[in-house]
């Protein structure tokens, strides 16, 4: 990896979000605070690894108390029914440890649990923008390359993009 082990950990430098953002939001959703504009990463080790390799202070967190719900299909002989029900701890940990896994992998220190985590977006940068950097900073890389091949590569579109703004 390239200097991304020089900089301290940005899970824990992470300042709390400005503000509550809504209950919920689409991840290329803008989250407008009176600190700035963010957007939500979500539970993904993908979105975990962009908001990581991005400048290190723009990372937010604010404590989760939200109560997920899952949807479950039970197909039985009086039929199929799909309902809503909260989602486990196990649930969770399994979600977590999925992202963690997968910052393992790319040699990133784990997200810590118990936090949505966000980005402040520089004025006029869109996730859109931060997805067609990355995947541009990407596309030549062999189909079958390690993720932790493209760490230097997204690092350094990311450090780009938001050093342009």
């Amino acid at each position: 990896m390239d200097d991304t082990s020089a900089v301290p950990n940005a899970w824990n430098t992470a300042q709390p979000l400005p503000g509550s953002p809504p209950d919920s939001s689409d991840r290329r959703d803008v989250i407008d605070t009176p600190h700035g504009r963010y957007w939500e990463l979500s539970e993904s080790g993908w979105d975990a690894m962009l908001g990581y390799l991005a400048d290190p202070s723009t990372l937010a967190r604010y404590a989760e108390s939200r109560q997920h719900q899952v949807e479950v299909t039970v197909s039985d002989s009086t039929g199929e029914r799909t309902f809503r029900t909260p989602r486990t701890s196990e649930d969770q940990a399994i979600i977590d440890e999925a992202a963690n896994s997968y910052l393992h992998d790319l040699g990133l220190p784990e997200r810590p649990t118990g936090y949505r985590w966000f980005q402040r977006l520089p004025d006029g940068l869109t996730v859109k923008d931060i997805d067609e950097a990355v995947y541009a900073a990407i596309k030549n890389l062999p189909p079958d390359h390690h993720p932790a091949e493209a760490v230097p590569a997204i690092h350094a579109a990311l450090v780009k993009l938001y050093r342009e703004r």
